[in-house]
């Protein structure tokens, strides 16, 4: 029991700490299983074998299966739109490099929650469009206000901003699709930075020889 009024706050802290760890083992345990044989043949009861508490306690932290799935799509965080919070995210080509190392950025141990997002999205309309397509009109909200400004400032030639916010995106999920779909290892930084400088390159000279 709480003793008194001064020691409820930590005791309520604790609780959501231990609350949010419970969380998370099942998320993680989930997502490692959804990615191994799919969400319709991983059951509650596998989950929480692999959490390491019984089925119903499961319950205590989510309602069913379709919430833990939703509670994993949601807490993978698209790389790019993490990029894409600086202000300076296409300032120069620099700045442009970086971005696009960063957006490639996904660690080992985000790669389920990634695989699970991206291979479940595919064959549920709910986690298209709660998780997957949100994050898409996000990350093209944020490239298209990016290039409108690089535009307004001389430093990009009027272009539809809107379409080339699309191309960015073409270009990166081209990068890192194989990536999720486990067609292709994680570039290593290495690899990232020379991905990254390539694609800044295409993007702002194009192809083609041009006379000097």
């Amino acid at each position: 029991m709480v003793s008194n009024a001064m020691d409820r706050p930590r005791f309520n802290a604790r609780r959501q700490r231990r609350i949010a760890r419970g969380r998370q083992r099942i998320m993680s345990a989930a997502a490692t299983l959804f990615a191994q044989t799919g969400f319709a043949n991983t059951t509650t009861k596998e989950i929480a074998h692999r959490a390491d508490m019984a089925e119903g306690t499961l319950y205590n932290y989510f309602d069913n299966k379709r919430g833990i799935l939703l509670a994993v799509a949601k807490e993978a965080e698209t790389p790019m739109i993490a990029a894409l919070q600086d202000p300076q995210a296409l300032e120069d080509r620099d700045a442009m490099v970086s971005m696009f190392e960063k957006a490639m950025d996904i660690s080992e141990s985000q790669l389920p929650f990634a695989r699970t997002r991206f291979s479940e999205a595919s064959v549920d309309d709910v986690i298209l469009q709660e998780s997957f397509m949100v994050r898409l009109r996000k990350i093209h909200q944020l490239l298209e206000e990016h290039i409108a400004g690089r535009i307004a400032a001389g430093v990009f030639r009027p272009i539809d901003a809107a379409l080339g916010a699309r191309m960015v995106m073409s270009v990166f999920g081209g990068l890192i699709v194989p990536a999720l779909r486990g067609a292709a290892p994680l570039p290593s930084p290495e690899e990232r930075h020379s991905l990254a400088e390539t694609v800044v390159d295409l993007l702002l000279d194009g192809i083609r020889l041009r006379d000097s």
